[in-house]
């Protein structure tokens, strides 16, 4: 029967070893020295990433409150987090429309007569549409604007909620 292997034990071991490396030592070598051994960091870092993104979502479950200090290691916190993603393919595209026309129509309205000037208004979308060559890619406008241009951010963004963890080491303290 083998023994089981404690990936604590392990990754203790890699990081003593690890740290024991001079930082020039690196670098040293020749270049496919470096580039094997670029690659196994990195292969390194990928199973190391994915080892950490399986603890943290185990400890999402099993957490007994949101906020746990371990002496010696530090305060885990478990907190909700709040993403956006485009509602679909043509809300980013859909959204900057919407806006240069709101914005458009906002600069050619006659406040009057109340009537909207159509040549102001085609002035102004063409200039809008100029700038957007411009600026890059965007997915939340202030609320003020939106709201004066009647935009409803709803209408582009999907909204999604999840929890993630987070470790306050005591070494980041140090």
């Amino acid at each position: 029967m083998v023994d089981e292997i404690d990936p604590g034990t392990v990754v203790l071991t890699a990081l003593a070893e690890l740290r024991g490396i001079p930082d020039d030592a690196w670098i040293e070598g020749s270049t496919f020295d470096r580039v094997i051994r670029l690659d196994r960091a990195k292969t390194i870092l990928f199973v190391l990433k994915e080892a950490i993104a399986s603890i943290e979502l185990s400890l999402i479950d099993s957490m007994d409150e949101d906020e746990m200090t371990f002496p010696g290691i530090g305060k885990v916190t478990r907190s909700e987090k709040l993403t956006t993603k485009w509602r679909d393919k043509s809300s980013g595209e859909r959204m900057r429309e919407d806006l240069a026309f709101a914005a458009a129509v906002s600069v050619a309205l006659d406040v009057a007569t109340g009537e909207v000037d159509p040549m102001k208004r085609n002035v102004a979308l063409a200039a809008i549409r100029t700038a957007y060559e411009a600026i890059p890619s965007f997915n939340n406008l202030k609320v003020a604007g939106r709201n004066r241009l009647g935009l409803k951010m709803d209408d582009y963004l999907a909204y999604d909620s999840h929890y993630v963890v987070t470790l306050e080491s005591d070494e980041d303290e140090a």
